[in-house]
């Protein structure tokens, strides 16, 4: 694989994993909603079940994560081989920086504990705390004329 190629794919990562991100945002967002006029005021075997699968989608994601990550390595790895070939250019220098920076580490530990912290807030949100839906009743009412 040549450096372009390695730096292309690893863009491509970065791209997933803000994809990732978006979607994560996204489910969460609509459980809340769902939570707040639905499921909080739902008998517990319905609560856990929508637990269940909002749980599944966010777990599926994380695996694809973890997955992205271990090809991420290999890219790495594949920039320091052309590296030590001393056939890096100052973009496949600029990936490797980024890569062993910290930045990469610090990104991957933030998403492991915003997401320990959902799931901790979700099932707070689904089994405790005590849900008083935010319907605003509207009446059609005729115009005078």
């Amino acid at each position: 694989m040549s450096e372009g190629e390695v730096v292309e794919q690893m863009i491509g990562y970065m791209s997933l994993l803000l994809l990732g991100v978006s979607i994560i945002f996204t489910v969460v967002s609509t459980y809340i909603v769902a939570l707040n006029y639905f499921v909080g005021d739902a008998m517990l075997i319905a609560r856990v079940g929508a637990f269940a699968f909002v749980s599944l989608i966010l777990t599926l994601l994380l695996v694809l994560m973890v997955g992205a990550e271990s090809t991420h390595t290999g890219l790495v790895d594949r920039l320091r081989e052309i590296e030590v070939a001393g056939e890096l250019t100052a973009a496949g220098r600029a990936a490797l920086a980024n890569a062993t920076s910290g930045i990469d580490g610090a990104v991957r530990a933030l998403l492991w504990v915003g997401m320990l912290s959902v799931f901790a807030v979700l099932g707070y949100m689904t089994f405790i705390h005590r849900w008083k839906p935010d319907v605003v009743n509207v009446a059609l009412l005729k115009k005078a004329s």
